[in-house]
């Protein structure tokens, strides 16, 4: 891939975490409640993890 193909898909997975933790929240505030424990976590370690590898994803397009 080109370097600055690796910088776009980044900056799309830090777009999909903002959506995620985004649409959580709103669903949590004016969803039903009924949240399964689970699901906290997971949202949690989902955004953090396409952080991670959307700021990953960036240095590796300024770098190559």
């Amino acid at each position: 891939m080109k370097p600055k193909q690796y910088e776009e898909l980044g900056k799309g997975l830090i777009n999909l975490a903002n959506m995620i933790g985004g649409l959580s929240v709103i669903n949590g505030i004016f969803g039903i409640n009924h949240i399964n424990p689970i699901i906290i976590p997971l949202v949690a370690y989902t955004v953090i993890g396409l952080y991670f590898s959307g700021i990953t994803l960036i240095g590796e397009g300024e770098t190559r």
